[in-house]
């Protein structure tokens, strides 16, 4: 994880979203929750830039890394 958190919110790495939409395989909550583990408001938020919780970041970084071992791993604050 880099950068500071702050108030518990974490925004995702521009990398790290590249990877999730070349991994992506639909964008409806069904799909990305059994994909990435969120839903499809969550989505928004990450590929727009925005913060999000930092306990939500780090679980969808572990579901990233396990689709994609070796994925970057990328916060900022």
């Amino acid at each position: 994880m880099n950068g500071a958190k702050r108030s518990g919110l974490i925004v995702i790495g521009k990398d790290v979203v590249d990877r999730m939409l070349h991994l992506e395989t639909g964008r409806t909550d069904e799909a990305l929750n059994a994909r990435f583990g969120i839903s499809y408001n969550s989505w928004r938020k990450v590929i727009a830039g925005r913060p999000v919780r930092s306990s939500m970041a780090a679980r969808l970084m572990q579901r990233v890394e396990s689709i994609d071992p070796g994925a970057p791993d990328s916060f900022s604050a």
